[in-house]
Order: C-alpha cells, then structure tokens, then sequence
C-alpha cells in the first residue's frame, strides 16, 4: 500500500510538473506572438514616420523655393517702381529746373531748422 501510495504520488507530481511546463511553455510563446507583433507594429510605425518626415520636408522645401520666388518678383518691382519714381524726377527736374532748385533749397532749409531745433534741446 506504502508502493501504492508512493507511486500515486509520483504520478501527482509528474502530471503537475507536466501540466507547469505546458502551461510555462504556452505563456511563453503567447510572449513571443506579442513581441513579434509589436515588433511588427513598430516598424510599421518607423515606416509611416519616415514617410511623414520625408514629405514635411518636401514641403519645406517647397515653401522655401516659394518665397524665395515672391522675395525675387518684390524686389524687381520696387527696383522698377525706384526706376520708374528717378526718371519721373529726372523728367520733372528737365522740365522744370527753377521750380525745382526752388523745391530743393526749401526742403535745405526746412531740414536744417529742424535740426538746429532738435540741437538746441540738448
């Protein structure tokens, strides 16, 4: 009987130890398929990341060459609007050189009252 019971109690454990290591060994794999799967989805993650970032750039880049484009065409037009402005004057001052002496001897004038005002607040 003592055979008995120590056989039946041998089996206990076997069948424990036995049922522990399924169950260890399907824990583990059921970590594995998790890892693996996040693994999967992290690299997709970095894939769609990266994408992202490369047309950010594109965009940047793009906005970049567009603003430069309008600074280039802004400063052409006030390059033509100075142009255009110096030969009004040159026209002007042709067409009308005493009214034009006169124009510039008063805005002397004007500018050096000014200043000697603003000196003599020091």
């Amino acid at each position: 009987m003592e055979n008995n019971l120590q056989t039946s109690a041998d089996k206990l454990i076997d069948d424990a130890a036995s049922t522990t290591q399924e169950a260890a060994d399907k824990t583990l794999r059921t970590a594995s398929n998790v890892l693996d799967n996040a693994s999967e989805r992290l690299t997709a993650a970095r894939s769609r990341a990266g994408e992202a970032i490369d047309q950010l750039n594109q965009r940047a880049h793009e906005y970049a060459r567009v603003g430069m484009e309008k600074a280039g065409e802004t400063r052409d037009r006030a390059k033509r609007q100075v142009q255009h402005a110096a030969d009004v004057t040159s026209h002007y001052v042709e067409e009308q050189p005493l009214k034009s002496v006169a124009i510039a001897a008063g805005v002397g004038a004007l500018t050096a009252a000014v200043l000697l005002m603003l000196r003599g607040r020091d």
